[in-house]
């Protein structure tokens, strides 16, 4: 299974933008984000060219499915998934 094509990313052009503002975030190729050198969040073209972000938190990755276009409900807890996880990573790294 293959990263999903940034072109494919565009109905979360927004949300993506606001990740890669937040502290220790870098995008090292498009769609594929860090957070201090550990990876943090990518997406995959899973079957049937679903979508799937793979978020890692300190207990490993967690999968979303990310239908095309996004609906408000998913993107939603797409957002709060990565809030989240990053609050997890963050707290972690300082402690």
């Amino acid at each position: 299974m293959g990263h999903c094509p940034p072109e494919l990313l565009d109905d979360i052009a927004d949300l993506l933008a606001e990740v890669r503002a937040w502290g220790g975030v870098v995008e090292k190729t498009a769609g594929v984000f860090y957070v201090r050198r550990q990876p943090f969040l990518h997406f995959h073209l899973v079957e049937g060219r679903r979508r799937r972000a793979d978020i890692k938190g300190c207990a490993g990755w967690v999968q979303v499915d990310l239908p095309r276009p996004v609906t408000p409900a998913k993107r939603r807890a797409l957002l709060r998934e990565l809030r989240a996880r990053y609050g997890e990573r963050t707290r972690a790294s300082a402690g």
